[in-house]
């Protein structure tokens, strides 16, 4: 008696191709004709290894899908950033201050600069840029949390506290309000304003910008 068709294709290959295919589909929801464009295995072929184990639907990896391609942009582009590890202390006070002109206060204040924003990397990143391009008295650091009822304010706070590297004691008090009804980012920590007590840094970095702008129009004449 002949093998089945199943049988008799799964042993043209080995164990372990089988199984990288069948974690990869299930990891990656990657379509048959993928997988089988990835492994140069026909797409009927996967497709018979994989019955019975994870279904997806027609949506589920059309959006996996669309979201590896997102990241794939988001990666072409990159060579043109600097290498980190070599952001000298002028080009931290520039960075800092295109992040201020587009986050930050406008307006002169009286005593203080602010930024305030609800993305912990990018105002990780503002403070880390500040503290390497000027000369900064940490205890001259406030930080406002605005937060929704059902959030933990002290959980919230140690997290800000650690990220920014700023005690909780320089943290005012939060203002805390009723959610709207609309469903949270995922991992939404709240929105963070950092305030210096300082209006000088705030016209530093304006004036920064300012002259960014104006060099940036005649260099591109």
């Amino acid at each position: 008696m002949g093998s089945t068709p199943i049988l008799s294709a799964m042993k043209r290959y080995s164990d372990s191709i089988i199984d990288q295919i069948r974690t990869e589909r299930k990891e990656h929801k990657y379509s048959f004709y993928h997988l089988s464009r990835l492994h140069g295995i026909p797409s009927s072929t996967i497709r018979n290894w994989c019955y019975g184990t994870v279904v997806y639907s027609k949506s589920d990896i059309l959006s996996s899908f669309h979201e590896r391609k997102r990241a794939e942009l988001k990666l072409t582009e990159i060579s043109a950033i600097d290498d980190a590890k070599e952001i000298t202390t002028e080009r931290a006070k520039l960075y800092a201050a295109l992040i201020y002109w587009c986050e930050g206060a406008k307006y002169p204040a009286s005593n203080k600069m602010a930024l305030t924003n609800s993305d912990p990397d990018l105002i990780h990143t503002f403070i880390r840029l500040l503290r390497k391009g000027f000369s900064l008295d940490n205890r001259k650091f406030r930080i406002h949390l605005q937060i929704h009822t059902d959030q933990d304010y002290e959980q919230l706070k140690s997290f800000w506290s650690i990220t920014l590297s700023i005690p909780p004691e320089q943290f005012i008090k939060p203002t805390i309000t009723a959610p709207n009804g609309k469903k949270h980012r995922v991992r939404y920590q709240g929105t963070c304003t950092v305030r210096y007590q300082d209006y000088r840094l705030q016209l530093k970095l304006i004036g920064l910008y300012e002259d960014f702008v104006r060099k940036t129009e005649l260099s591109l004449k």
